[in-house]
C-alpha cells in the first residue's frame, strides 16, 4: 500500500500482479480506517496487470479506480 498525497488529495494505491475480488474488498476496508484515524477520504487506486471480471466490478461499485495495461 502506498500512500500519495498531493494538493490535499490523499490516495491509497495497491500494486499487485494480479487482483481478486478479495482485494478489491480489502482496499476498501483499509480506505475506511484511513478515513476514520486521519478524518480524511483517500481515493482508492489499484494497479494491476491483471484485474478478475468480479474485482472489476466490485471496484466499480465500491468507487475504487482500477488501471491494467
Amino acid at each position: 500500500m502506498d500512500l500519495i498525497v498531493k494538493d490535499r488529495e490523499h490516495i491509497l494505491v495497491e500494486v499487485k500482479s494480479s487482483v481478486s475480488r478479495g482485494d478489491v474488498y480489502e482496499l476498501w476496508r483499509i480506505g475506511k480506517l484511513y478515513e476514520r484515524v486521519e478524518g480524511i477520504k483517500p481515493k482508492l487506486v489499484v494497479v494491476s496487470p491483471y484485474i478478475e471480471d468480479t474485482a472489476k466490478k466490485t471496484a466499480e461499485k465500491l468507487g475504487i479506480e482500477t488501471y491494467t495495461p
